[in-house]
């Protein structure tokens, strides 16, 4: 009896082997792995862009990460809300962004377009629907299935970031950030990008207008000081040309000049460490945000107004023939996301 008992028990720990080296043998064999650049879009026929022009972004965060979720990535423990919850949210997210029609650009973050964790609805297909007239660029950054948590795997995830527009581009196209993850780690991660889009402008430049999500995260500081780089390179070498430039999006890190203590008080800031270095932002330019809301609230528990913990990553940097007019945030409450609007308005 005994020896049979050691049988199966050997059987069943070979069968979990032989399954685990399975999946990791198809994970990588299907491993997402973009090319440095891919083009999105291009037209012969681009719009000229006005000089004033309001822009707005705003990581939605799947429609899954509203005020009543905490995540389990986060020290919280769900996984996704549950059904009737994520149908709210939902709502509420295309509500708020059929309100900015009106807009120049809208650079949105963490779009799903098939994934277990927003109940596989198409959120590019439904925001389109609410920005009719509007050019869209997509570039993923969430191609996998994800693993973890073992009790309830997240699934099969598939998003990226989008960025729509009034005019017509000259080009979209995605660029890759350099990433140092190593097998098998790699396979369940992000592949992080930003999506470049030109316009032209009517003195015939070009405005270089970038939708980024940078690495998040304690254990990726190398890598966002990689994409800081990255990021540094193209602004410098877009404006010597006299281009105009502005860079925003998710930056997962406070900007550089960042006090808390100019935070309201329905807020409980706190400050990322490291913060986006001072030698980042070169001599002219501007780090636009509002410096009196935070953006980003933390979801390790659900969303208590001066209770839990938020910080302010969600901004734009301009260059210094791109003239600051406003920037303001859109005050939510953490309502239908984890994430609070950038509202921007410039003239070049």
């Amino acid at each position: 009896m005994m020896k049979t008992i050691l049988k199966v028990i050997a059987w069943i720990i070979v069968l979990v082997i032989a399954g685990f080296v399975s999946f990791l043998a198809y994970q990588t064999a299907t491993e997402f792995k973009p090319p440095k650049e891919i083009a999105i879009s291009s037209s012969y026929a681009a719009d000229t862009i006005g000089d004033t022009l309001t822009l707005i972004s705003w990581n939605i965060g799947y429609c899954g990460l509203g005020s009543e979720m905490d995540f389990f990535y986060e020290g919280g423990k769900m996984v996704r809300p549950t059904e009737e919850l994520y149908t709210q949210y939902s709502e509420d997210v295309m509500k708020r962004i059929h309100s900015f029609d009106t807009a120049s650009f809208i650079l949105l973050q963490e779009v799903d377009t098939l994934a277990k964790r927003s109940y596989r609805n198409n959120q590019l297909r439904q925001i389109k629907e609410h920005l009719s007239g509007m050019h869209g660029s997509m570039g993923l950054n969430y191609n996998a299935w994800v693993p973890i948590p073992p009790s309830e795997p997240m699934g099969k995830v598939r998003a990226g970031q989008v960025t729509f527009s009034r005019y017509k581009p000259v080009f979209a196209k995605r660029i890759a950030f350099e990433s140092s993850y190593s097998w098998p780690i790699r396979l369940f991660q992000l592949k992080r990008c930003f999506i470049e889009t030109r316009y032209l402008t009517s003195d015939g430049k070009q405005l270089v207008l970038v939708n980024t999500h940078n690495s998040a995260f304690d254990d990726a500081a190398e890598l966002r000081e990689k994409e800081l780089k990255t990021l540094r390179q193209l602004m410098v070498d877009e404006y010597s040309k006299g281009n105009y430039v502005i860079i925003g999006g998710d930056w997962n890190q406070n900007p550089p000049t960042f006090d808390s203590t100019e935070v309201l008080p329905i807020y409980k800031p706190r400050v990322i460490r490291p913060g986006i270095p001072d030698d980042f932002i070169p001599e002219g330019w501007i780090c636009a945000y509002d410096p009196e809301h935070t953006t980003n609230r933390y979801v390790n528990r659900n969303y208590v107004e001066g209770e839990t913990y938020s910080t302010l990553i969600d901004f734009f940097v301009l260059s210094p023939n791109v003239k600051l007019e406003k920037v303001m945030t859109i005050p939510t409450g953490f309502r239908e996301a984890d994430h609070q609007p950038v509202v921007l308005k410039v003239t070049i």
